[in-house]
């Protein structure tokens, strides 16, 4: 922790989670990808509905990736499959999306809206994911750094609990 921030760093598959368990929620937190991020196949994400005492956890994570654009912003499940969105017949349409929103070499506004079995995303106020998935209804979150390039940074974590 820096100034309110969190820096994350790791040459290998790395993962901070929290004890906090939810189902349905809005998922906030402001991110700045290192600046070798394009150049150093960066990967990181940020992990929810996870379940999983050790290792690596299975759920969701929306995609926070260094190519331009990447998968950014897009859902990937965590032992449950892989890719839920894009998925190939997707990818032309979550690229314009993505292009539209996402501000290279700045802080960027994730936000992760889980309802039921709808799981939303999106990039500075744009819509970039809206799936139906109900592998994982609930479980913890978590921030990840896959082992490539340098310091993730994230600030303004906040989860805001829709349930009942």
């Amino acid at each position: 922790a820096v100034d309110g921030e969190l820096h994350l760093l790791s040459k290998k598959n790395v993962w901070v989670t929290s004890d906090l368990k939810l189902s349905d929620f809005v998922f906030e937190a402001d991110v700045l990808m290192p600046e070798d991020a394009e150049n150093s196949g960066f990967n990181s994400g940020l992990a929810f509905r996870c379940v999983g005492e050790t290792g690596k956890p299975k759920g969701y994570q929306c995609e926070i990736d260094g190519p331009y654009p990447g998968e950014t912003g897009g859902i990937f499940g965590i032992g449950l499959g892989g890719w839920l969105y894009p998925k190939k017949e997707t990818a032309a349409e979550h690229r314009k999306r993505i292009a539209a929103a996402l501000k290279r070499g700045e802080w960027n506004s994730y936000r992760i809206q889980c309802e039921g079995k709808r799981i939303r995303t999106w990039i500075n106020d744009t819509l970039i994911s809206d799936i139906e998935d109900e592998q994982s209804l609930n479980g913890y979150f978590g921030i990840q750094h896959h082992g490539k390039g340098g310091v993730v940074k994230f600030r303004n974590l906040r989860v805001r609990d829709l349930g009942n």
